[in-house]
């Protein structure tokens, strides 16, 4: 790997683990080079680098400061039963309000897949409801979800850019408590790319859950596109000799 990417991610990690904290001055490109054994060129192209990326910005005569964060992380762990693992939830805990630019909403001719998901014959009813869930000016995800119709039948009449989904099924009695999750790392397509404000083919999250009511009924299908940038994924591994 290039020195200058390996000391990118070297002064990277240094903001993230807040050793080098927003509004700071970091040390000069001297001192850089002289502290991590490389060239000035080699520091120049770094800071170069990490001032078009935001990490870092220049004032004329003073030096080079960390920038104040303007990224949204969201910690996204894998969950099992009675926890809502909805995005606005997951928001609300660390203290962030999630607004919802709805992109399409209705009846759909589901297909096999779909109904498959969501344990339906081919036949019956579904609702689709698209949506890109946002914090701030932040598009944290495109979300297509799909739900079985017969526990959702006046999902027309509700206002999703403003009202949870999740508020409105738990109104329905048919909140999701159990979920099955499944992480896909994809290229983002033209669509999802332009909602996302990514390139069109770099690596996004594809989160798949299938969301399951409190007695077991299948009530949500939801396939969320998430710029990597926004999301951190957090795993917990149990020893098996503990179980």
């Amino acid at each position: 790997m290039p020195l200058y990417i390996q000391l990118q991610d070297m002064i990277i990690k240094k903001i993230e683990d807040k050793e080098y904290l927003p509004g700071e001055l970091i040390p000069s490109e001297r001192k850089m080079a002289e502290l991590y054994g490389v060239n000035r060129m080699t520091v120049k192209r770094t800071i170069h680098a990490l001032v078009e990326k935001g990490y870092l910005y220049r004032i004329q005569g003073s030096g080079t400061y960390v920038a104040k964060s303007e990224r949204v992380k969201v910690n996204m762990g894998f969950v099992n039963e009675m926890i809502n693992a909805g995005i606005t939830a997951m928001l609300k805990d660390v203290g962030m309000t999630v607004t919802n630019h709805v992109l399409g909403k209705g009846d759909v001719e589901a297909g096999r897949f779909i109904c498959a998901k969501l344990g339906l014959a081919f036949d019956e009813p579904v609702y689709g409801l698209h949506r890109v869930r946002q914090t701030g000016d932040k598009a944290i995800a495109v979300e297509y979800t799909y739900v079985p119709k017969k526990f959702f039948q006046d999902m027309d009449e509700i206002d999703f850019k403003n009202v949870s989904l999740y508020d409105y099924m738990e109104a329905r009695s048919h909140t999701p408590r159990h979920f099955v999750q499944n992480l896909i790392v994809v290229e983002a397509a033209e669509k999802e790319a332009n909602l996302l404000g990514v390139k069109e083919g770099s690596a996004i999250f594809l989160m798949e859950y299938i969301g399951a009511d409190i007695s077991y009924n299948i009530v949500e299908f939801t396939e969320s596109y998430m710029n990597p940038e926004n999301i951190d994924f957090q795993y917990m591994v149990v020893n098996a000799d503990e179980n």
